[in-house]
């Protein structure tokens, strides 16, 4: 049985009608309990949720004298923990509520779409629409970093320009760890430069139209697509939304790694709905999956397919994008980069230094514990780090690290070191044996 008609009439005045306009905590919470059953998207919880949601308010939960803001924090907290919805949210905002209202979101049964204020067009501006960074890193990597996915009404021109500032990197890299979400239109157009074009995506079903509709990738794209560039996709437990979308997306088609962690879980879209007193409700309202299984990343986050510690997700990715491309075709550049990388990805290597010290000729190496130590003709003793490769890193801080030279050792067929080599960026090698 539907208890919800029965509590509601506890809570609003008698003679009130459905949409109340009389302000009063009872008629708020009365109105977003209302507006969940109709439009939540998932339609089998949604009068449960509204239903425990009157529950509480009838214990007086809600009641007393607190201020608008405690009220709105209240039944946030509230709505999430009865719906495991991290969406729903509830704020004091009676400029939004009046916008809403003007606009007639309280009783149509799809939200309108409002536009933006003045206020908004400014914030995404300053923000450079969620393009935070865009930078070439050394392989010809490309990093690109989201801040958020603003409205590509607004945002198509930055997210154009950054892609076209990409577009002759071998690897591309989405930095969106701190990146709350945003506009999927944005998520469609960037995802449509690494797949080809009317291609199926994801499905979405819409609660207030009850349709399902696919979307595709965009037909065209201004620039050129990059349908063999590797991508790598940094996540972390604060990437949520449509940042979720946006590695789930990528990551289903193939065509993206995940590096970092799990994200938030929450995949359930909407819109602010006007609840009265000033007070709006954000309702989910559809949700996306995959039309082949219906799995979505709601409650479960989207999975990484590597991973690691947020701080170093960067690093990870970066190493294994230069060694997916080293992979692809060998350049003496990238196999001097790729050891280096893991280095910062995943600090020293592990090696047995036993037998290594000694006099080479010019060379003195010498051991403190299970560390090495590099006297040369300079005169400065230089800390050695041992790199998964099996060379050791000369460390001279007055040289970019890229360009530091690097010792590898020669043993003979009973595992005695007879000499090392001296190797550099440009691919020298020289000889020194041991004395």
């Amino acid at each position: 049985m539907n208890t919800l008609p029965v509590l509601l009439a506890l809570l609003v005045p008698q003679g009130q009608d459905a949409a109340p306009s009389v302000p009063g905590t009872a008629v708020v919470v009365a109105e977003v309990a209302r507006q969940i059953e109709a439009r939540y998207v998932l339609v089998d919880e949604a009068p449960r949720i509204a239903e425990r949601l009157l529950e509480k308010a009838g214990t007086g939960a809600y009641g007393g004298s607190q201020a608008p803001e405690d009220l709105a924090v209240a039944l946030t907290r509230d709505l999430r923990a009865i719906s495991g919805d991290l969406h729903f949210a509830v704020e004091h905002d009676p400029e939004h509520a009046a916008r809403l209202l003007a606009a007639g979101a309280g009783t149509s049964a799809k939200l309108p779409d409002l536009g933006h204020t003045a206020e908004e067009l400014e914030r995404m501006r300053r923000a450079n629409c969620g393009f935070r960074r865009v930078e070439m890193l050394s392989g010809n990597v490309a990093v690109i970093e989201l801040a958020a996915f603003d409205d590509l009404a607004v945002a198509q021109p930055t997210a154009a320009a950054a892609m076209a500032f990409v577009s002759h990197a071998d690897a591309v890299i989405f930095d969106i760890r701190g990146n709350p979400g945003g506009w999927g239109n944005t998520v469609g157009f960037l995802v449509s430069y690494f797949l080809p074009g009317d291609l199926e995506l994801t499905s979405m079903f819409d609660r207030e139209t009850g349709e399902t509709t696919v979307s595709r990738t965009l037909a065209s794209v201004p620039g050129q697509r990059m349908l063999d560039v590797p991508v790598f996709v940094l996540t972390s437990p604060f990437t949520g939304s449509a940042a979720e979308a946006f590695a789930f997306t990528l990551q289903l088609a193939g065509r993206a790694t995940i590096v970092g962690h799990r994200t938030v879980g929450a995949a359930q879209g909407g819109g602010w709905v006007p609840v009265g007193d000033g007070f709006v409700v954000f309702i989910p309202s559809f949700r996306s999956f995959d039309p082949k299984t219906g799995r979505s990343w709601e409650g479960s986050g989207v999975l990484p397919d590597i991973e690691t510690a947020v701080d170093r997700a960067l690093e990870t990715a970066h190493w294994r994008a230069v060694g997916a491309l080293d992979a692809k075709a060998t350049r003496q550049e990238l196999r001097w980069l790729v050891p280096l990388l893991e280095l910062t990805a995943k600090g020293p290597a592990e090696r047995d230094v036993t037998g290594f010290a000694g006099r080479y000729e010019g060379i003195e190496i010498s051991a403190v514990g299970s560390a090495l130590r590099f006297l040369g003709a300079s005169g400065v003793l230089r800390d050695m780090v041992p790199l998964s490769d099996g060379t050791f890193l000369i460390e001279d801080s007055s040289v970019p690290a890229m360009h530091q030279a690097r010792v590898r050792f020669l043993a003979d067929d009973r595992g005695k070191i007879t000499g090392l080599e001296l190797l550099t960026a440009e691919g020298d090698v020289i000889p020194r044996p041991r004395q």
